[in-house]
């Protein structure tokens, strides 16, 4: 346990410095603020750049809005520079051989693998939290969000499709050694679960259904237990993505 957590402090103080911390807070912070902001003046630019004399009756803009945003622009810009900022976790220390000489002092490779999945995931929770915290804050002072259903567990839908990612990455950048190798890896797995969404039935299990779900939660047409198949099934292969990662490692030759 000792081992473990020495080299999870290791990970932290690496993290701090290479701006990890500060990185993940100021985008996660700006895309807090964004969601609401946009979904407040969309309708105000319509009508800035609309041509003269021409009407286009727009909704006045809502809480849910606010949140579509939020599930826009987390997935689509917040994780993919999640994922990008973490695509060398295991193929920079590789690369330099620092991890073998801490491995010929006694340091477990299936250490090596839990302790960086951990700080990872780590700073993927602070990253939804700190979104999501700014967000309703931010839309609670425009509008009333108490018709919106399910908000707490459409997050955690995003938050779990996220963790299926990181671990694919992680797998990916110990598999192939290489920056690169965990992010392409990683976009083969979205690009093959959206190949996968154009069959309907696939909604049922698909964890691509984590994310195109989050309209149908909030307006209440979903329930999360329509949803337990593709959440419990994302748990599942993030998991075993991580215990492969495990097992491969432990066999690499450095």
């Amino acid at each position: 346990m000792n081992q473990w957590l020495g080299f999870l402090k290791k990970e932290w103080f690496e993290s701090v410095k290479s701006y990890k911390l500060l990185l993940i807070i100021v985008i996660f912070s700006i895309l807090g603020i964004l969601n609401p902001f946009t979904a407040k003046i969309t309708p105000l630019l319509f009508e800035q750049f609309m041509p003269e004399g021409a009407f286009v009756n727009l909704p006045e803009p809502s809480a849910l809005d606010s949140w579509m945003q939020f599930y826009k622009n987390v997935p689509q810009m917040g994780l993919i520079v999640f994922i990008l900022l973490f695509s060398t976790m295991m193929s920079k220390e590789l690369e330099k051989g620092t991890l073998v000489i801490l491995l010929t002092k006694g340091l477990r490779r299936s250490t090596v693998i839990t302790t960086k999945f951990f700080m990872a995931l780590c700073y993927w929770t602070l990253a939804i939290a700190l979104a999501f915290t700014i967000t309703y804050a931010y839309t609670a002072y425009y509008w009333d969000q108490s018709q919106l259903h399910h908000l707490l567990f459409a997050a955690s839908c995003l938050y779990v499709f996220g963790i299926l990612l990181l671990a694919v990455t992680l797998w990916g950048n110990t598999l192939f050694a290489t920056p690169y190798g965990g992010t392409l890896v990683t976009l083969l797995v979205v690009i093959f679960l959206f190949i996968v969404a154009i069959f309907p039935n696939s909604a049922k299990w698909n964890p691509l259904e984590l994310l195109t779900a989050s309209h149908k939660l909030l307006t209440g047409e979903l329930t999360p237990l329509d949803l337990w198949i593709p959440y419990a099934i994302t748990l599942f292969i993030a998991t075993l993505a991580v215990l492969l990662t495990v097992s491969h490692f432990k066999r690499k030759l450095l």
